[in-house]
């Protein structure tokens, strides 16, 4: 029988889905503090759900994860920016009381845009080796503005040495409480305004970071045929399965399903991160399902 080059509609929509979920469950605890109204403490929790749930799926993304203290100042980033990565969620429980308000939720991180937020912070690049920066700050910083500034180092993985680049100079903007700053590599200088220190940080870092990818050594793209499937049903399980596995593998995408009388088959292609790390995972799932594969380097022609 011909090898079919298509998906069948449901299938498309079903692998769609699968491509870039990651669902877990959390448990905040948000404390009543003066002020505050029921609504406004419930909406404070979720925020700290969220910024949970992504904290737990950027740990199993990264290819090193954050140790306790850069883990704990990007929970306190993504409190509050957590959206964007968050596909959807559902309430499984609350208990409120005068001390404060317990939330369990169930959340869907979207993990490529998860992936590509990474990649922007700059922690895909310093999560396990960090890089050197020299800072340039005004005399007359607050300890507010300091600390935050310390925080956002340490999250982003640089190391302070006294000169060299790249060169970050801050200064205080002329509208009241806003601040300027430059970073500067030898061959490019890039600028950021804003009266948000981690906003102003991640503006000017996420430039250096994208040129940084855009030039790193590219690894060749590879493909990977496995047959012996008794039906799409489990070829879909596989390819959530390996979309899960982007400490190994990233960019991947299914293209084609052969369905035969014996069995059914599918090819995939994706970046290699890790082929040791793959290995292992290929043939600790694969051969003891009675399944057989090739992985092959992509054709580049």
């Amino acid at each position: 029988m011909p090898r079919f080059s298509f998906l069948p509609a449901a299938l498309v929509l079903a692998a769609l889905f699968c491509q870039g979920a990651r669902a877990a469950e959390v448990r905040v605890f948000k404390p009543m503090e003066e002020g505050m109204t029921a609504m406004s403490l419930r909406d404070k929790a979720q925020a700290e759900g969220f910024a949970q749930a992504v904290l737990d799926a950027a740990q199993a993304s990264l290819p090193t994860p954050l140790d306790e203290v850069r883990a704990e100042y990007f929970r306190e980033y993504l409190t509050g920016r957590a959206e964007p990565y968050v596909q959807g969620y559902k309430v499984l429980a609350t208990e409120a009381s005068a001390a404060g308000l317990i939330l369990r939720m169930d959340v869907t991180v979207n993990k490529a845009a998860l992936r590509d937020g990474l990649k922007k912070l700059g922690l895909m690049t310093t999560a396990a080796h960090p890089v050197p920066v020299s800072l340039a700050l005004p005399g007359d910083l607050d300890e507010e503005t300091r600390t935050a500034l310390q925080h956002m180092v340490v999250l982003t993985g640089l190391q302070v040495e006294p000169s060299g680049l790249p060169r970050v100079t801050l200064e205080r903007a002329k509208e009241k409480a806003t601040y300027k700053a430059r970073l500067e590599t030898g061959d490019r200088e890039w600028m950021a305004v804003s009266k948000d220190i981690p906003t102003l940080w991640f503006d000017l870092w996420s430039h250096y970071f994208a040129r940084e990818s855009a030039f790193a050594p590219k690894l060749g793209g590879q493909v990977l045929d496995v047959t012996g499937w008794f039906s799409p049903d489990a070829v879909l399980e596989f390819d959530r399965v390996l979309r899960g596995w982007d400490y190994a593998v990233q960019d991947v995408e299914m293209v084609e399903m052969d369905m035969q009388p014996a069995g059914v088959g599918a090819t995939w292609t994706f970046r290699l991160l890790d082929g040791e790390r793959l290995d292992g995972l290929l043939r600790g799932f694969l051969p003891q399902r009675g399944l057989s594969y090739r992985l092959l380097a992509k054709d580049k022609g």
